[in-house]
């Protein structure tokens, strides 16, 4: 179970720039593909993320200092873990000036104060925040129901009807297995004409080591003038392809 837990760990660290804040997004929807998470968890983690993010940005340093931003998750029973830290301007989110006084904020004054801090207490679980001289640390954690095995899985089926070799693949395709799925496709880097279609419509998830599999795949084909198609792509698969920039290098229907 400790390794388990161990391998659920993902950490990743940018600059502190506005721009960077994409990069922050796309590591929040791949941790929740692979945890198998709903959307709307997936969705509330990429908003109080960013909102925190982007207000250590905008507020925890002055004009033109550099610094770096480490966005840490982890996996408890039940629960998803954000630790966010950074070394700029110590500030607690936990709490308000408005809270702190006692007084009460209007609704129009909540959309144009504090609605980022407001949005992170309304959708984490529990909110925790430490400062150090050298740094400071929010904790941001969050309910969640997983319905995954900790072991990657990967199905795949390999058949030939006429001319065409269909390669279905279902589960994920990523660092854990894709020595397995590179085996399989290593006969098929050698076919002259090749006309290969592969079902992905099983195919949950996929990391970089599964996407450079494909292109290595892809790279054969062509220079064997055949073709390779990718059918039924599931609308979170299509959508890490073009992030990456791989949805231009693939026929994809």
């Amino acid at each position: 179970m400790t390794r388990y837990l161990k391998n659920m760990e993902k950490e990743i660290t940018i600059e502190n720039q506005v721009e960077e804040i994409s990069i922050i997004a796309q590591f929040i929807e791949e941790l929740g593909m692979s945890l198998h998470l709903p959307s709307g968890i997936t969705m509330s983690l990429n908003l109080a993320i960013e909102e925190a993010i982007s207000n250590i940005i905008h507020h925890g340093y002055p004009q033109n200092q550099k610094g770096e931003i480490t966005l840490k998750t982890s996996v408890a029973p039940g629960l998803l873990i954000a630790q966010i830290i950074d070394d700029g301007i110590s500030f607690d989110p936990t709490k308000s000036e408005n809270e702190a006084s006692g007084n009460a904020l209007s609704l129009e004054q909540q959309l144009t104060q504090g609605l980022g801090l407001f949005l992170i207490r309304r959708t984490m679980d529990k909110v925790e925040y430490h400062s150090t001289d050298s740094q400071n640390e929010l904790i941001l954690t969050k309910k969640i129901e997983m319905d995954f095995k900790p072991e990657a899985t990967l199905k795949t089926n390999l058949c030939k009807i006429e001319e065409v070799i269909i390669l279905t693949v279902e589960g994920r395709l990523d660092t854990a297995n894709t020595n397995e799925f590179n085996a399989l496709i290593l006969p098929l880097l050698n076919v002259q004409n090749p006309n290969i279609i592969i079902n992905c419509e099983g195919l949950l998830y996929i990391s970089s080591s599964g996407l450079r599999s494909l292109i290595t795949l892809q790279k054969s084909v062509k220079q064997h003038n055949g073709q390779l198609v990718l059918e039924a792509m599931r609308a979170e698969i299509r959508k890490i392809f073009d992030m990456t920039g791989c949805s231009g290098l693939f026929i994809i229907r």
